[in-house]
C-alpha cells in the first residue's frame, strides 16, 4: 500500500505530554481498542484535560491552523471527537512474503464429537499417521511436534493418533496437594531413562496430565482429523489401559494386536533424514531442475556449500557473484539449470533450532541429488497405519521439512496460527490480565520478557549466569523496544506476516508507547524468593502479582501445575506490544508465534 503522510504531523513532544497528563491521572484514558468492556467507565475529566491542554498548545504554536483537524489526529482524541477510530490511508503495511491459504475444515461442531463420529471422520482418511512424540520434552517442544505431526497427516489424508496424556514437570504447591488431582509418576521410571536418578525425590516426580488441559482439541477437530489413543484403541477393541507413556512412543506389538492386526508400515528413524539428505513436502514439483552436476555453476556452489546442507539464498548469489538485484525467479530458474532446488522455509533465532519461529519466511537452496520427497516416498502406503519412528524434531525447521513452494510452507503458518491454541481458559485470562496490565501502564502499550533460569543456569544456557547482569541485558533489549514502538507509532509502518485470516494489529498506531520507567511483565521459572522480590522492585511484574483468587477458582485445579501456569504466562507474553527473550528456548518461540498470529509487528519480537 502507497503512503499517505498525514498532511500536518504532530510532534512528538505533544503526543508525550497527552501521555504525562495520562499518566498522572487516577484513572487511564479510554482505549476501547484494548479494554472496550471497561472504556464506557474511565475518568471523563481526564479526557478533557488532554484534549484542552493539547488543544491549547496546538492554537498558540500553529496560529491560524484548523486546531481540531490537528488535535483529531492524536488517536486517543480522535476517537472521543466520534471520527473513525483509524484512517486506512495513514497507515503503511509492509509488503509480505508467503502466499494465502485456506483452512481446512471438517465441519464437525463441538459438541457432535462422539466416539462414533470420531471413528467415522478417521475412516473418511486413507488412514492413521503414528509416530513418537517425545514426551519427556517440556510441552513447548511437544506442541512443535504435534504441529509437525499434523501437518504430515494433512499432506497424506491419514488421521493423527495423538497422546492421550503429557507429563508436566512440577507443581507450584506440595507434592501431595497436585496429586490430589491429577497423577503423579516418576519421570525416570515412567519414561525408562536414568537422567532423573541423581535428582532430589520431589524432583524425580512428574504428572501426568490429559492433553486436553494444554491443547484445545475440539477446536483442532474442526480443521484436522485427529483422534486420541485412548480412543483409537476403543474402537480397535483394545483396553486403554494399555497406553504406555514410554517417551509418547508408539509400540506396535502392543497396540497392533486387533482382531483382525491392523497393517502397519513402519519409517526407519535413519530413513526419514539421514545424514546428508535435504527433505522437502513433495519432489514431483522439481521436474524442471537439471541432473547436470558436472557444471561450473554447480561445482562452484557445492564448494561454498562445505559440509553443511543447504545454502541460504543471499550466499548462493555471493557465491556466484550474482548481482543482488537479480529477479528471485530468473535466480531461481538459472539455479534449477545447473542441478540446484530451491526450498523455503524459516530463519531460526540466531541461526539455531530451537524456537521453531514461524516469523521470518526464507529461501534456501540444495543440490538436486541431495533432495528427497516426503509425499514421494510414503503417499502412496496403503497399510491401515504409517508409523515414523523415533526422534525428527530437534535440531529440525517447523514442519521437520523444507518445502518447495511458499504455499506449501504456508500450510505450516496455518496449523500453527490457526489449528493449535490453547484451552478457552487460558486465553481467557491472559486477555484479563492484558487488561490489567494496561491499568498499570497508564493505557500505554506495554512489554514483555521471558527470563530462563533454572536448568540453563545449570547446563550454562543462559546469556548471562548472574541475576543482575541477566537483568541488564533484558533492560537493554526493552529499551530498544521502546523506541521501536515510537517509531512504529509515528511512522505509521506496521511489518506483519500475510496471514490469512489475521489482521494487523492497529493498536500499535494507536497507543502511546511505554514510558522509561513503565513496569514490564516477566515469564520466569526463578523460584527463589529473595530474587523474585529484586526482580519486582527492578519494575518486574510476575504473573502471581495479576493473578486474584477469582481467577484461580475460575481457571480450575490445572493452574496448580506448573506448566499450565507457564501456557498461561505464554499467552500473556503473546498480547505484549514488545517481546523479548532467549533464542534457546522454545516458550519464547511459541510466544514469538503468537503474536505473529495476533497481527503483532514481526519486528516487536527478539530473541537472542
Amino acid at each position: 500500500m502507497a503512503r499517505h503522510p498525514p498532511s500536518l504531523p504532530v510532534p512528538r513532544f505533544i503526543m508525550e505530554l497527552a501521555a504525562l497528563i495520562q499518566h498522572r491521572s487516577d484513572s487511564p484514558l479510554p482505549f476501547p481498542s484494548t479494554t472496550p468492556s471497561k472504556s464506557n467507565k474511565r475518568n471523563v475529566f481526564t479526557l478533557v484535560g488532554v484534549a484542552a491542554t493539547v488543544g491549547i498548545l496546538v492554537n498558540v504554536l500553529w496560529g491560524g491552523i484548523n486546531t481540531t483537524e490537528a488535535v483529531s489526529r492524536i488517536p486517543i482524541v480522535k476517537h472521543w471527537l466520534g471520527q473513525s477510530h483509524e484512517s486506512e490511508s495513514e497507515v503503511i503495511y509492509a509488503p509480505g512474503v508467503g502466499s494465502n491459504f485456506k483452512v481446512n475444515s471438517t465441519g464437525v461442531k463441538d459438541e457432535e464429537w462422539t466416539l462414533e463420529r470420531i471413528k467415522e471422520v478417521a475412516e473418511s482418511s486413507k488412514g492413521y499417521y503414528a509416530r513418537d512424540f517425545s514426551l519427556y520434552l517440556g510441552w513447548n517442544n511437544v506442541r512443535y511436534i504435534i504441529e509437525t505431526a499434523l501437518l504430515h497427516a494433512q499432506m497424506l489424508d491419514r488421521t493423527l493418533i495423538l497422546p492421550t496424556y503429557v507429563y508436566a514437570r512440577a507443581c507450584e504447591w506440595s507434592l501431595d496437594v497436585c496429586e490430589s488431582f491429577t497423577s503423579m509418576v516418576n519421570r525416570g521410571e515412567e519414561m525408562d531413562t536414568d537422567d532423573f536418578k541423581d535428582f532430589p525425590e520431589e524432583l524425580q516426580m512428574g504428572w501426568k496430565i490429559p492433553l486436553e488441559i494444554m491443547l484445545d482439541i475440539p477446536h483442532l477437530r474442526k480443521y484436522h482429523k485427529v483422534i486420541l489413543l485412548k480412543d483409537w484403541l476403543k474402537i480397535h477393541g483394545l483396553d486403554p489401559a494399555i497406553e504406555m507413556g514410554r517417551n509418547g512412543d508408539w509400540w506396535p506389538k502392543l497396540y497392533s494386536k486387533t482382531d483382525p492386526p491392523t497393517p502397519i508400515h513402519m519409517i526407519p528413524n535413519n530413513e526419514y533424514d539421514p545424514e546428508g539428505i535435504v527433505r522437502v513436502d513433495d519432489m514431483s514439483k522439481l521436474s524442471h531442475v537439471s541432473t547436470d552436476i558436472s557444471s561450473t555453476i554447480h561445482l562452484t556452489l557445492i564448494n561454498a556449500l562445505g559440509d553443511r546442507l543447504v545454502l541460504d539464498w543471499e550466499e548462493a548469489k555471493r557465491a556466484l557473484n550474482v548481482s543482488v538485484d537479480i529477479a528471485d525467479e530468473g535466480f531461481e530458474h538459472m539455479l534449477a539449470q545447473h542441478g540446484w532446488a530451491t526450498t523455503y522455509t524459516f530463519h531460526g533465532p540466531q541461526d539455531m533450532e530451537f524456537a521453531k519461529t514461524i516469523t521470518e519466511p526464507i529461501r534456501q537452496v540444495a543440490p538436486m541429488e541431495r533432495v528427497r520427497g516426503f509425499m514421494n516416498e510414503y503417499g502412496n502406503i496403503t497399510a491401515k497405519i504409517l508409523y515414523l519412528q523415533g526422534e525428527v524434531h530437534i535440531p529440525r525447521k517447523p514442519g521437520s521439512m523444507r518445502f518447495i513452494t511458499p504455499g506449501a510452507r504456508d500450510k505450516i503458518i496455518e496449523i500453527v496460527v490457526h489449528s493449535i491454541r490453547s484451552p478457552d481458559r487460558v486465553r481467557i485470562l491472559a486477555e484479563k490480565i492484558h487488561d490489567r496490565m494496561m491499568e498499570k501502564v497508564g493505557g500505554r502499550m506495554w512489554m514483555a520478557a521471558h527470563m530462563r533460569r533454572g536448568d540453563f543456569v545449570q547446563l550454562g544456557w543462559v546469556m548471562e549466569s548472574g541475576l543482575k547482569e541477566h537483568m541488564k541485558r533484558l533492560k537493554d533489549r526493552l529499551r530498544h523496544g521502546r523506541d521501536l514502538l515510537q517509531d512504529i507509532r509515528e511512522t505509521r509502518f506496521l511489518m506483519t506476516l500475510p496471514i490469512k485470516g489475521v489482521e494487523p494489529d492497529k493498536r500499535q498506531l494507536t497507543l502511546f508507547p511505554p514510558f522509561p520507567n513503565d513496569p514490564f511483565f516477566l515469564a520466569t521459572d526463578e523460584k527463589d524468593p529473595e530474587a523474585r522480590s529484586w526482580l519486582r522492585a527492578h519494575g518486574a511484574v510476575l504473573i502471581d502479582d495479576l493473578l486474584t483468587k477469582e481467577d484461580r477458582r475460575e481457571f480450575g485445579w490445572s493452574i496448580l501445575v506448573t506448566d499450565v501456569k507457564g501456557l498461561l504466562e505464554q499467552a500473556v507474553l503473546g498480547q505484549s506490544y514488545y517481546f523479548y527473550g532467549h533464542a534457546f528456548s522454545s516458550v519464547a518461540g511459541g510466544a514469538a508465534n503468537l503474536r505473529a498470529g495476533r497481527g503483532a509487528d514481526i519486528r516487536t519480537s527478539l530473541q537472542d
